[in-house]
């Protein structure tokens, strides 16, 4: 009888070590189910109500932006949904999609998208490369190219007028003879 005694205390003091290890638990609320990236690069997320068939669509910074719901996702989300938010917030505002020559005066032409406009805009590489704010929100490649591009031209430019110049200084030298 004792030995049931001791046995059912035991088993019941198991029962309330279990409860309270279940109560203590983290159990998250919310689900990462997909990631997904738009036509302006932008970053989507799908979230998945834990044990529901309820979803919705919602971007990382969104999510980032309210605690207590970053408090219902396990930290492997939290640390997808920050990096996420991260590559978001630090990517190009800019984007240059071609370069084409100019049939007019033989320049450079650059057709640059403002990251979440649909129109682009088209500018020579000399007025891209006076631009600060956007050489600043470009991609470091695409602005490495458009100063290189512009110093090039102005360097075909000078060469042309070097030319023209010693072709008048000549000319004007026989005429004087």
């Amino acid at each position: 009888m004792q030995m049931f005694h001791a046995f059912t205390k035991i088993k019941n003091l198991w029962e309330k070590y279990k409860n309270r290890k279940k109560y203590l638990s983290f159990n998250p609320a919310y689900r990462l189910v997909e990631i997904t990236q738009d036509e302006d690069e932008s970053y989507f997320v799908t979230i998945q109500l834990i044990n529901k068939n309820i979803t919705f669509q919602t971007k990382p910074e969104e999510i980032l932006a309210e605690n207590d719901l970053v408090n219902q996702f396990s930290p492997t989300d939290v640390r997808a949904l920050t990096y996420l938010g991260y590559l978001g917030i630090n990517s190009p505002k800019y984007k240059i999609l071609a370069k084409n020559l100019s049939s007019q005066d033989s320049s450079i032409i650059f057709t640059v998208k403002k990251k979440g406009e649909k129109q682009a805009l088209l500018r020579k590489a000399s007025e891209l490369a006076q631009d600060k704010e956007l050489l600043k929100s470009i991609d470091p490649k695409d602005a490495h190219m458009i100063g290189y591009t512009a110093a090039m031209e102005q360097t075909s430019k000078e060469d042309f007028l070097k030319q023209e110049a010693r072709r008048t200084l000549k000319n004007g030298k026989k005429n004087e003879i």
